[in-house]
């Protein structure tokens, strides 16, 4: 039988959705449902009239509440998106306030003037006489969550239904990765959960020349160079006929039409969001396309266990908002007590106030604080990164881009060898196309944030598979993207992602990142193997080279040059 190795305080009744947890940080709050609902469907527009009567099911409850239970509007801006949410959840409302831009924030910090009505509605609602369960309508852009308060699903419903509007509207592509700038150019990684996405942000982000862009969600801009020398991501194009061509299809219609329709008009956004209009005549498209990401958040929503491989951040976890932290057993300290060990002398050693925070403690009070932020993976805190990194190393303004120039897919793959290598247009598809986790489950484009009907598409994808398989027996994979361009019956959904994700490819030099280091023969302990992997990444930013391919046995050589 396998011991406990954390625990929640209890609900105080049988109904209740949220609780006070054991203090920590500036609070702690407890969550009924601490990951996705049971019951959740994205596509429930195929179902007629389901989508008003789950709204009316909100509002009748809305209405009834009255004086019985508080109410909350928030209306936030997510990369110029308007999305308002009902609530009656305290706890949903703090970090969604927290989490995001005010309409008067936005307007402060970016000095552009948000949109008067919401392109995006959520109903967040407890206590309701329905399932829990959430529910999206991609035709309305409505999400209507019920009798559930952990944040993590509404955050992540919400950045998906924001980028579907995004995409569609704009052309700007929504991405689940984290982002960091080095030296001026911008680093992306795509990565499923457990590969080391986080440590090597934060390992890349604690050089001098570097800067904190983002942790879980950043927005690419795809743009041209006018003749003039500005840059524009085009958003629409308007043909003399009165078509209209608007959002991802307008990169596909610049190559294959721009010289048959000089005259044509674009319509599309400058670095800064202005609004340009010209001409097709008037963008230089013998220039390369470059891609430009913008963070999301004002404040990040992060896993605690972030401390495991950035130590230092437990100083604005511990000033933070926690959700769903946990209490430890005895037996987590006893089969974590090397790590934590090693955290503790870490802390104790640092400068500054956290250094004698730490000295202050009793070793067996610094363990315990740190195995609770450690022991459950889904414990988050709503940290400002600024109290962890200095102000001027980290992006503030959601519309301050940085230019990306090197794009990381990680996985952490042990039976396989190559530790890095780049990928071609072929390999880059095929890997976001398959979407393997370490666990070997599928997730397209690692992304299940996705505001699209994930068993449609991955249906497709097994039966591209099976194609290819059949047609390939041997380097099937490297075919799998050039059999899915001959299919016309793909998933609008996956059309617009991958035709997003070939721009990406474009402007970027793209790798794959294997996070296997820990097995080199000259490699002692997982730290030794993070400060190579971390030395890896800087030297590939550093020289962008076109053609890469390392080993476990070779690529101490490449860092070694």
């Amino acid at each position: 039988m396998s011991m406990e190795l954390f625990t929640f305080p209890q609900a105080p009744s049988r109904d209740a959705v949220e609780w006070p947890g054991t203090p920590i940080g500036k609070e702690n709050v407890i969550t009924r449902t601490k990951s996705r609902t049971v019951i959740f469907d994205k596509s429930i527009d195929r179902q007629e009239g389901r989508r008003d009567e789950l709204v009316k099911a909100a509002v009748a409850h809305m209405a009834a509440a009255g004086e019985r239970e508080s109410l909350f509007l928030g209306d936030v801006v997510i990369h110029g998106i308007r999305v308002r949410c009902f609530t009656n959840s305290p706890h949903l409302i703090d970090f969604w306030m927290d989490n995001w831009y005010s309409p008067e924030e936005w307007r402060e910090v970016t000095g552009h003037t948000p949109p008067r009505e919401p392109q995006v509605t959520v109903y967040a609602l407890c206590g309701v006489d329905q399932e829990e369960a959430a529910y999206y309508s991609r035709n309305t852009n409505t999400i209507v969550f019920f009798n559930t308060s952990y944040y993590g699903q509404l955050k992540s419903w919400v950045l998906g239904a924001v980028g579907r509007v995004l995409a569609e509207e704009y052309g700007i592509h929504s991405i689940h990765g984290a982002c960091v700038e080095k030296a001026g150019k911008g680093v992306l990684y795509i990565a499923p959960t457990g590969t080391g996405k986080s440590t090597s942000v934060y390992g890349l982000a604690s050089f001098p020349d570097a800067r904190f862009h983002s942790d879980d969600w950043v927005y690419v801009r795809y743009t041209f160079r006018t003749r003039d020398g500005r840059r524009i991501a085009p958003t629409l194009i308007g043909l003399p006929s009165g078509e209209i061509i608007s959002g991802y299809r307008v990169f596909r219609w610049l190559e294959e039409n721009a010289r048959t329709y000089p005259q044509a008009s674009v319509v599309g956004l400058d670095l800064g969001n202005a609004s340009i209009s010209l001409s097709v005549v008037d963008l230089d498209l013998d220039q390369p396309v470059e891609a430009y990401a913008y963070t999301s958040e004002k404040i990040f929503y992060l896993r605690t266990n972030l401390v495991e491989s950035f130590p230092l951040s437990v100083s604005g976890i511990l000033r933070a908002k926690m959700e769903n932290v946990p209490d430890v057993t005895l037996h987590f300290l006893e089969q974590h007590s090397g790590m934590l060990d090693e955290l503790v002398d870490a802390l104790r050693a640092a400068e500054g106030e956290i250094g004698a925070m730490f000295r202050a403690m009793s070793a067996e009070e610094a363990r315990v604080l740190l195995a609770r932020l450690i022991a459950f993976d889904n414990a988050r805190a709503m940290l400002d990164i600024t109290q962890v990194l200095p102000r001027e190393r980290v992006f503030t303004n959601p519309m301050e881009p940085t230019r990306l120039s090197t794009v990381f897919l990680i996985k952490r793959a042990f039976e396989d060898p190559v530790v890095l290598e780049s990928l071609s247009l072929e390999k880059f598809m095929g890997r976001l196309l398959i979407g393997e986790t370490p666990e070997k489950k599928r997730e397209i484009a690692y992304n299940a944030y996705r505001a699209v009907d994930d068993a449609e598409e991955q249906a497709f994808v097994r039966r591209l598979e099976e194609e290819v398989k059949l047609r390939y027996r041997e380097g099937w994979f490297d075919r799998l993207y050039e059999i899915y361009r001959e299919h016309q019956d793909a998933p609008e959904t996956l059309v617009e992602e991958f035709e997003l994700f070939r721009m990406l490819h474009k402007a970027c030099r793209c790798y794959d990142l294997n996070t296997i280091l820990m097995e080199a023969p000259a490699v002692n302990n997982k730290k030794e193997a993070v400060q190579k992997t971390i030395e890896l990444i800087a030297r590939v930013v550093e020289e962008e080279p076109a053609e890469l391919r390392l080993t476990l046995a070779d690529y101490q050589a490449y860092l070694s040059r």
